[in-house]
């Protein structure tokens, strides 16, 4: 999903208590809402105008300001009925009205760069990418240009993580030679499943768009990683040792000093991977017996003993 940035922040300029917009999933657009004959699964909800709250944009302004009679005067002026019109008064007493627009739209702009990444819609630009001040930023390396942001993932905004979802399924069926077709509703109901049991889940957005996710799963305050994936054109790029340091955090949080996961055998670039990480030491090994009609052509071996895969 695409979008322009300033199509987002003019939405949220125009909203109202009256007038609020949705982003319209076919056709990647902003739409106002005013039409009852479009599936609500179809949109994805901009901020109202209590969410935009530019009554505490302004009170942040006024908190920003120097001490000074130019900030006495703000601060009595927005107590009670009528403050933004006392408000707009008073700042072109104070020939402040420049100072203050550029403030809410720098406000504006961070709103809707949030809900971007909040969606994992990529936010599309003309100028040079803003510092968010008020996104989880990751600190990338001098030769990282990308926008990196945490996202915590919830049943809000967990439909965003579908597809990216389908090609981790995917993936891990590769393993074992077997064709996945796994669906939208079978990945959103298997996503859903996981935030039932509380696992914790948390993307990675570049400029709006998830590029990757991490799943981990608490039991007895013993952190195991569920999965962790990054999409094919975004590897090599500390996309992945973001997110194990992501889970990492949450391990330290529980008192643990590590994960705990498991990997396919043949999965060598994970194995490469978690090793370069230091996970190097073997745990357990999970064992069955075979499926009725099943084709092992791999066998693995382990001290002296071997095992069919």
């Amino acid at each position: 999903m695409q979008v322009k940035l300033n199509d987002v922040i003019d939405a949220i300029d125009d909203t109202t208590t009256e007038v609020t917009y949705s982003y319209y999933i076919p056709e990647e657009r902003i739409i106002i809402n005013d039409d009852d004959s479009i599936p609500l699964k179809k949109l994805i909800p901009l901020p109202t105008h209590s969410e935009i709250d530019d009554y505490g944009t302004m009170k942040e302004f006024i908190e920003d300001l120097e001490e000074g009679e130019a900030k006495e005067w703000l601060e009595e002026c927005i107590r009670g009925a009528g403050a933004f019109r006392r408000f707009r008064s008073t700042l072109q007493r104070f020939a402040m009205t420049d100072r203050w627009y550029d403030y809410l739209a720098q406000a504006h702009e961070n709103i809707a760069i949030n809900w971007c990444e909040y969606y994992g819609i990529e936010y599309l630009e003309d100028e040079p990418f803003k510092v968010n001040k008020q996104a989880e930023t990751i600190t990338p390396s001098p030769k990282n240009k990308h926008n990196y942001r945490y996202i915590d993932v919830n049943e809000d905004n967990i439909y965003s993580l579908v597809y990216l979802y389908i090609d981790f399924r995917k993936t891990l069926s590769s393993f074992k030679n077997i064709n996945n077709d796994i669906d939208e509703d079978e990945a959103l109901l298997q996503l859903k499943h996981h935030l039932s049991k509380n696992d914790l889940i948390y993307a990675i957005a570049d400029n709006g768009r998830y590029i990757g996710f991490v799943i981990c799963r608490e039991d007895d305050d013993v952190i195991y990683l569920e999965a962790i994936y990054v999409r094919k054109q975004d590897r090599l790029k500390g996309v992945g040792r973001l997110l194990l340091q992501k889970a990492e955090a949450i391990a330290k949080e529980y008192g643990n000093t590590t994960l705990y996961m498991s990997v396919h055998p043949n999965n060598d670039a994970m194995l490469s991977f978690l090793k370069k990480n230091g996970y190097d030491v073997l745990n357990l090994i999970e064992l069955r017996k075979s499926y009725p009609d099943e084709q092992n052509n791999s066998t693995y071996s382990i001290g002296e003993h071997e095992y069919r895969y």
